[in-house]
């Protein structure tokens, strides 16, 4: 019973998410492929995420903060940080990216600055829903190991 109550608490957390605009359904294909053999795909998934996320958005900073703007790389981790963001769902993330890259493209530092505001504050919320997403997904995961025992 407990283990449908907290299924039921994922879907209405996800479900939340949708509504909110920060999630789209990319990330039930996501869910999707968890499985018996791998039941932590979805905990890896999110994690991965997290990782690249965190790294790419200290590098686009410092990018953006330097002596000089260095445009390219911000563009670029732009679009990769759009990619990652889009397969977990992310969608509000991933819009915030393509502004973020159509401003660094046209070498609009305020652009940028703005952009990179609005990209932080978007995978803040997205890094928050995912993290109470792994939380569940941790409970759900020793629930059934458990109840193998």
């Amino acid at each position: 019973m407990v283990g449908t109550d907290l299924r039921q608490q994922l879907n209405n957390y996800i479900q939340s998410m949708r509504d909110q605009g920060i999630l789209d359904s990319q990330f039930q294909s996501v869910q999707a492929l968890k499985t018996e053999e791998n039941p932590h795909f979805v905990l890896e998934t999110i994690t991965g995420f997290c990782n690249d996320a965190d790294n790419g958005i200290a590098q686009m900073t410092r990018y953006l903060e330097g002596p000089v703007v260095d445009f390219t790389n911000l563009t670029g981790l732009s679009h990769f940080l759009r990619g990652s963001s889009s397969s977990v769902g992310g969608v509000r993330m991933a819009l915030a990216c393509r502004d973020l890259r159509r401003a660094s493209e046209a070498n609009n530092k305020q652009g940028c600055i703005e952009g990179m505001a609005r990209l932080k504050h978007e995978y803040n919320s997205l890094k928050e829903g995912l993290n109470n997403i792994s939380q569940i997904e941790r409970q759900l995961i020793g629930n059934a190991q458990r109840g193998r025992q």
